[in-house]
C-alpha cells in the first residue's frame, strides 16, 4: 500500500511540474540624452490594452524604481526583482538625417510561470 502511495505522489508532483508554462514579458523604458550627454529615464507607461502577459506585470511596483532616473541604478534595481536587460538602442537622427534630441530605448525581459 505504501509503495502505491509513493508512486502516486511521484506521478502527481511530476505532472504538476511539466504542466507549468513559461511566459516571457517585456517592458520598454524610454530615456533621453541632454546636451551634456547625461541619460535620463521616463516613467513606464501601462499599455492601454493589456494582453495576458501584460497583466502579469506589476506596473505599480516598477514606477517607484524609476524615481532616481539614472540608468545604472534602474537597471540594478530591476535586475534585483528578476528583470533582465536584453537590449539598448540609441536613436539619434530623424528621417532626413538632421540632428534631433537623441533618445534611448531600454528593453527588459522577465519570465513568468503559469
Amino acid at each position: 500500500m505504501t509503495k502505491y502511495f509513493f508512486i502516486l505522489t511521484f506521478v502527481l508532483t511530476t505532472l504538476s511540474s511539466f504542466s507549468q508554462k513559461h511566459v516571457a514579458a517585456y517592458i520598454e523604458i524610454r530615456g533621453y540624452v541632454d546636451a551634456l550627454g547625461n541619460i535620463y529615464l521616463d516613467n513606464i507607461s501601462k499599455p492601454k490594452k493589456l494582453n495576458k502577459v501584460d497583466s502579469l506585470i506589476d506596473y505599480a511596483q516598477l514606477k517607484p524604481l524609476l524615481n532616481p532616473a539614472e540608468p545604472i541604478t534602474v537597471i540594478n534595481k530591476l535586475s534585483e526583482i528578476g528583470w533582465t536587460l536584453i537590449s539598448v538602442t540609441q536613436v539619434s537622427s530623424d528621417k532626413e538625417s538632421r540632428p534631433a534630441s537623441p533618445f534611448m530605448l531600454y528593453y527588459f525581459k522577465k519570465d513568468f510561470e503559469l
